[in-house]
């Protein structure tokens, strides 16, 4: 089932990309009710059951974003599966090449060679419409305008803004609950934002009708990210 609110990022598994992407999560989960998912895979041993996971949080995302800066194998095939699958995706492309210095210094110091950038992106993504871009700064502003703001959740936060600009900062604490528990409930929302002055009910009311939270009843009773 598609989790309207979860972006899956594909980047390079090299140290400066995943920080970037890192960064992108920490930053947009901070700013809006978005779930961001970079595919942990450090306990997965199983090639298959890999492609498995990763399968699975795609099918899953309202959206994905795929940093394919040097023709990476592995995002290329991530590709695959999102476009196979019909997914609403971007691609990203560090443009930014090293200077000739700084190569020099590494090769001289022996360490890690550089990602080729300036490598093809593959050529069945050639026509694909991508994001290019030479700092986090632009990288950022670019996925906003050009595709964040096309996903319907993160439409409806827009307009949640736009009706209840006072009421913004309370609310992304609500989606802190649910992202850090699974779900938010009514004691810990209380206590959350006992010294905010916000009226809880009519908060918790304006985020259900604006279709940004749904309220789950029984056992694990709480508010959720809605399915619809």
């Amino acid at each position: 089932m598609t989790q309207l609110q979860q972006v899956f990022l594909g980047c390079p598994y090299r140290p400066a990309f995943r920080r970037t992407y890192q960064r992108l999560k920490h930053e947009l989960e901070a700013e809006s009710p978005l779930q961001l998912v970079l595919a942990d895979t450090a306990a997965i041993t199983s090639r298959d059951t890999l492609l498995g996971h990763i399968t699975d949080l795609i099918r899953e995302s309202g959206g994905c974003i795929f940093d394919a800066t040097g023709g990476n194998p592995n995002v290329s095939l991530e590709v695959g599966v999102a476009h196979a699958l019909g997914a609403d995706f971007m691609l990203t492309m560090n443009t930014r090449n090293a200077s000739a210095a700084s190569r020099g210094k590494r090769a001289a110091g022996g360490g890690k060679r550089e990602v080729d950038r300036a490598k093809p992106i593959i050529a069945d993504l050639q026509g694909r419409n991508r994001i290019e871009y030479r700092s986090y700064a632009g990288l950022r502003k670019q996925l906003i305008d050009r595709f964040l703001r096309r996903l319907p959740y993160w439409k409806r936060w827009e307009d949640f803004r736009h009706q209840h600009p006072a009421w913004a900062p309370a609310a992304l604490i609500v989606f802190t609950e649910i992202r850090r528990h699974g779900r938010a409930t009514r004691p810990r929302l209380e206590a959350a934002l006992r010294e905010g002055g916000v009226a809880l009910p009519a908060l918790l009311s304006a985020l259900r009708k604006g279709g940004l939270l749904a309220q789950r009843r029984g056992r694990l009773a709480g508010y959720v990210y809605p399915v619809k």
